[in-house]
């Protein structure tokens, strides 16, 4: 009797010692191999820039840089794209605006492994700056 509760026990415990492994191979919210892309642009024709601010993981900072648009040969302007490879952090968090009044759109899309997952445009209206803040929680896979 003896050796059958420990053959049903050492069965037991090998059983849920796998579906514990499954669970953590499985698990979705691992960041090792995810990319986070950030895609800002403008309706302003010639000449605009932007000013960014997001959160580096890498650096542990918030570098606020200032981004001149580029242009096509039609004029057209040309999406400035800045992205993170094996992106393991829990949030996406920055902020976009325009340094002058222009009633032009600025907008910024997000992906997480190609996944859309924020998409905000502002113009400038009255006086005031375009500006766009966007705070994503990559767990909870909602604006925050």
């Amino acid at each position: 009797m003896k050796k059958l509760i420990f053959i049903f026990g050492l069965i037991l415990f090998s059983s849920c010692t796998t579906s514990t492994l499954e669970d953590e191979t499985e698990n979705p919210d691992s960041g090792k191999d995810r990319v986070v892309r950030m895609e800002f642009n403008t309706t302003l024709l010639g000449f605009d820039e932007i000013r960014i601010s997001y959160f580096d993981y890498k650096t542990n900072t918030n570098p606020l840089v200032v981004h001149e648009f580029s242009y096509d040969t039609a004029g057209q302007p040309i999406p400035l794209v800045i992205t993170f490879e094996n992106y393991d952090f829990r949030f996406i968090n920055g902020e976009a605006y325009r340094n002058n009044p222009s009633t032009e759109e600025i907008s910024v899309k997000v992906y997480v492994d190609d996944e859309l997952v924020i998409e905000e445009a502002e113009r400038g209206k009255n006086g005031e700056y375009a500006e766009i803040r966007f705070n994503y929680d990559i767990v909870l896979k909602k604006n925050i």
